[in-house]
């Protein structure tokens, strides 16, 4: 096996994911220019990932270390991390795949040419593009890919490989171990406030499994809530939801009335003034969030004239940005925000009743 040091170390956290292992290290077995390790992290995985790791790490061209951590993504990458080999390190999720041989080169490239310019920072990312069972054009899925490649901090996911070197890293401190998700979210805007994420010229395809078998619709519903609390800081709501982010193999189409329902009454339950402070947290997240309507139209003009998710030309939201970024900032429009917010949440409980 290499015993030099890589060029880049992938780390990969995985919790059940057996059936994705194969085609994760095949995809990266066809990487070309490029010396690397695969440092899988296992969070108690009960399907026999072990296994299958150890009967594969000596069919592949890189060195590959399984390491046995605790749950939760953000522990399970810090250890990575720390175990890694390389000073760049690319965070993969195991049903991510590259669309082409010389992906990880362009990384590695990218990573040279903003070191060899004096930038001690590096944080970037790859175009997003869904493995979809049904290959017909989808404008939503369209939209998702094409707000992924945004400069923006919070359109930033862990699906698009977070691709760091260890200064970057270690000034944000690692990833967040205080839930079991969403430590991706936290990183992207923390490093967002510290420095430019660039964008890989390559594509990091994932897997549509999620959205597929629990809705589209209901999945990002639920993602702006956990996002929205998270960023209100209601630790009583991760703690009395603790199956919200239920595993893919868990099944089955998302019902969004549980979780409404735990919300309204947790709500209710609470103090005058917290509820006042979060319905203002929840009101300039909802109005701050506005920019994406306009995105949508760019988007859709992008979709029906057959244009790729990364040639978007914002026109929309460029007028946003110039002439209504102010309006939708002001408390008037965050009360608005959170006036409409409450009002859907009671028509959904009602609906759903």
């Amino acid at each position: 096996m290499p015993t030099l040091t890589p060029d880049i170390s992938i780390i990969v956290p995985i919790l059940n994911e057996a059936d994705q292992l194969p085609e994760l290290l095949a995809s990266l077995a066809r990487q070309c220019g490029v010396t690397l390790e695969l440092i899988i992290c296992d969070g108690g995985s009960q399907d026999g990932s072990a296994e299958v790791i150890d009967g594969l790490s000596e069919t592949v061209p890189f060195a590959v270390l399984f390491l046995k951590t605790g749950r939760g993504r953000g522990h399970q990458m810090n250890a990575g991390a720390a175990a890694a080999a390389a000073d760049l390190l690319l965070f993969l999720h195991a049903d991510s795949r590259f669309t082409i041989c010389s992906a990880l080169k362009s990384a590695v490239k990218l990573y040279r040419s903003q070191t060899a310019e004096g930038s001690a920072r590096f944080a970037a990312r790859f175009g997003l593009q869904f493995r979809r069972s049904d290959a017909s054009p989808s404008l939503p899925f369209f939209f998702y890919e094409a707000k992924a490649r945004l400069p923006r901090a919070e359109c930033i996911r862990g699906d698009q490989g977070f691709l760091l070197n260890r200064v970057t890293l270690a000034e944000s401190g690692g990833f967040d171990e205080s839930l079991l998700f969403l430590e991706d979210l936290r990183l992207a805007l923390d490093l967002g406030r510290r420095t430019e994420w660039q964008l890989v010229p390559a594509l990091l395809s994932t897997s549509a499994r999620r959205f597929e078998s629990e809705g589209l619709l209901e999945r990002q519903i639920l993602n702006a809530i956990i996002v929205n609390n998270a960023l209100a800081g209601w630790t009583q709501f991760f703690q009395e939801l603790p199956d919200l982010y239920v595993r893919h193999d868990a099944g089955g189409r998302l019902q969004l009335r549980p979780i409404l329902a735990g919300i309204s009454r947790m709500i209710d339950d609470s103090s005058t003034e917290w509820r006042r402070s979060f319905w203002l947290t929840t009101g300039r997240h909802v109005a701050g969030n506005i920019w994406q309507l306009f995105f949508w139209l760019d988007v859709r003009r992008a979709f029906r004239a057959g244009t790729e998710p990364g040639e978007v030309r914002p026109d929309w939201l460029l007028f946003y940005e110039r002439r209504l970024t102010l309006l939708f900032e002001s408390r008037a429009a965050a009360w608005l925000a959170h006036v409409l917010v409450r009002l859907w949440l009671r028509r959904m409980l009602t609906k759903t009743s």
